[in-house]
């Protein structure tokens, strides 16, 4: 691994722990929209939930059926979710992670499949600041798996692949990040071959 310049992060997973707000949003969306509620004692379908984009949880939700997704989308639109981000949980040790490599000087971005929420949630948790760029399912033509959004964040930087340093916990991240050319370590998962820490504040042993 040769000098990181920029660092990125997964943000469900990485940054916080919010498997249990994603799940009762979307309980509370199929439930006002009328649409039959989604099992997630399937744990394959549970994890799909938890790592797929807005519109691919639409699209597994819905089964597909157009009249189906135009319920969910007009209750987004039109009905206010109130839960905030109460139910999330900020990742143990993040911030000390994030003070290091804010000490080292490099740059950190996070590259998720959350949608326009994102910079609302790291402001919420007083994180907003340590993030020079974002990219959200919203932002790209291809979100994760495909390495779009970690070029999108190259190019910003003015950076290659190679000097990157990608922090994920799903094979969606480890895949962008191994198509694109960057460095992956893996968060809280064994994911191929990739190095995994359970503390943030191990990432020190991967940024020279």
């Amino acid at each position: 691994m040769g000098k990181i310049k920029a660092v990125i992060y997964d943000c469900d997973g990485v940054i916080v722990n919010s498997d249990n707000a994603i799940l009762k949003y979307y309980s509370w969306l199929a439930n006002v929209s009328g649409v039959s509620m989604p099992d997630f004692s399937d744990e394959k379908f549970k994890r799909i939930v938890l790592s797929y984009t807005e519109d691919g949880i639409i699209d597994v939700i819905s089964g597909g059926d157009k009249s189906i997704k135009e319920k969910l989308y007009n209750t987004i639109k039109t009905v206010p979710y109130n839960s905030g981000f109460e139910d999330i949980i900020l990742e143990p040790t993040l911030i000390e992670g994030l003070e290091i490599v804010k000490r080292y000087g490099i740059s950190m971005a996070v590259d998720t499949n959350r949608g326009r929420s994102l910079s609302d949630l790291l402001t919420y948790f007083n994180i907003r600041e340590y993030f020079s760029y974002l990219v959200t399912s919203r932002d790209v033509v291809n979100p994760k798996p495909d390495p779009e959004g970690v070029y999108k964040i190259c190019n910003f930087y003015n950076i290659e692949p190679k000097e990157v340093l990608f922090i994920g916990d799903s094979m969606t991240d480890y895949n962008a990040a191994i198509s694109s050319g960057a460095n992956f370590l893996a968060y809280k998962n064994t994911l191929q071959d990739a190095p995994v820490i359970h503390n943030h504040k191990d990432v020190e042993k991967y940024l020279i």
